[in-house]
């Protein structure tokens, strides 16, 4: 079992490094265009990779002690619901001139990265 652990921590080790250098690509890709959009969409986009970011941490680098079981899971998925909810809110209220519709775009992209980059890279880890 610590096998299959370890490589999926190597695996969203690697989608975590991906999906932010993403960010920042798309980030100074927005920027040339049009600074309020760019920080739209990185907030989005932080608010789901950040949430994420913390899952990851609570399921597979915690200790082992702590995090065996389905419990783990479940309350890293809490977590990660509550904080998703915590900066979506926090954005809406500390940024009056929000893009609505660029920070959805930036938060979509990154559920999108979230699911598809660790399916991506266990299967380039296989071949």
């Amino acid at each position: 079992m610590s096998r299959v652990i370890g490589q999926a921590r190597q695996q969203y080790k690697k989608a975590l490094t991906v999906e932010l250098g993403g960010l920042m690509f798309f980030f100074l890709l927005l920027c040339l265009w049009q600074w309020k959009s760019a920080v739209s969409f990185g907030l989005g986009f932080l608010s789901a990779f950040l949430p994420f970011a913390v899952f990851v941490l609570i399921v597979f680098f915690r200790k082992a002690a702590y995090s065996t079981g389905m419990s783990a899971f479940y309350r890293g998925e809490a977590i990660k619901f509550g904080l998703t909810v915590i900066c979506i809110i926090a954005c809406f209220k500390l940024f009056a001139t929000m893009n609505f519709i660029v920070f959805f775009m930036g938060y979509f992209v990154a559920l999108i990265l979230n699911n598809l980059l660790p399916v991506l890279i266990g299967k380039k880890i296989k071949s």
